[in-house]
């Protein structure tokens, strides 16, 4: 049922149209890119009461999170998930907060590997999450739309064929270092993930749920293979007051 025909129905409690259609349109923004009008209308007016509990809106990443409190533990609305940020992040666009103005460029600033690199993506970014750094999942997951747009183009046939069993690459730091990985997506689920290595590239570099990452897969001129050049930079999101 659409935004528009809930809050027509007839069976609909008149009282409570309004903050039904809002609650639907909340769920429709869920993980968008927001640009800083946005979030500022949604910090200004969407703060309500919805099925007895107080509702205010915080945008964290760029997506729309609910925070609810109410007296009644056993409310239907206290039941239901109204958190709008999805964890994993395969997902979800990846974005990072509006106010972070930092633009990457199109080809990886890494010295190193100045006259070796061949055909190039754009930069695919991801804001961390609590999964991505968790040791048994040992996985860095990518948006598949992203992934689909700017990485899958680069892969050739035989890559294409194998890359449910993992594609292997090489990762390179902005200082040059390297770190051997694997490229690949999860037949079940289809996310497309750098595993193998990951674990030990984040804990060497102290990353957290605060950092952005930005990626860039290109392939080496001299080598033909396939290559990824990872940087990060830490977000720190603005308390709403």
């Amino acid at each position: 049922m659409n935004q528009n025909s809930m809050a027509n129905s007839n069976n609909y409690p008149e009282e409570l149209k309004k903050q039904g259609a809002a609650a639907l349109a909340l769920t429709c923004i869920k993980n968008r890119r927001l640009d800083k009008k946005a979030k500022a209308n949604l910090h200004k007016y969407l703060k309500t009461t919805y099925l007895g509990k107080s509702i205010s809106v915080q945008v964290n990443n760029n997506a729309a999170e609910i925070n609810t409190s109410s007296s009644s533990p056993s409310s239907t609305a206290e039941a239901a998930n109204l958190n709008l940020v999805e964890d994993n992040g395969a997902h979800g666009d990846g974005y990072v907060d509006g106010d972070d103005d930092y633009k990457p460029p199109d080809i990886p600033p890494v010295r190193n590997l100045n006259g070796v690199i061949g055909n190039c993506s754009k930069p695919l970014e991801k804001k961390l999450t609590n999964t991505d750094l968790k040791v048994n999942q040992c996985r860095l997951s990518m948006n598949r739309g992203k992934v689909l747009e700017l990485l899958v183009p680069l892969l050739n046939e035989e890559e294409y064929r194998v890359l449910k069993e993992g594609i292997p690459v090489t990762v390179y730091d902005l200082d040059g270092n390297t770190f051997p990985m694997s490229f690949k997506v999860w037949s079940e689920s289809k996310y497309y993930v750098l595993t193998t290595g990951w674990t030990k590239f984040h804990q060497n570099k102290g990353l957290t749920d605060k950092h952005v990452v930005t990626l860039w897969m290109f392939r080496h001129a001299e080598t033909q293979k396939l290559c990824f050049v990872i940087s990060w930079r830490e977000v720190i999101a603005k308390k709403i007051k």
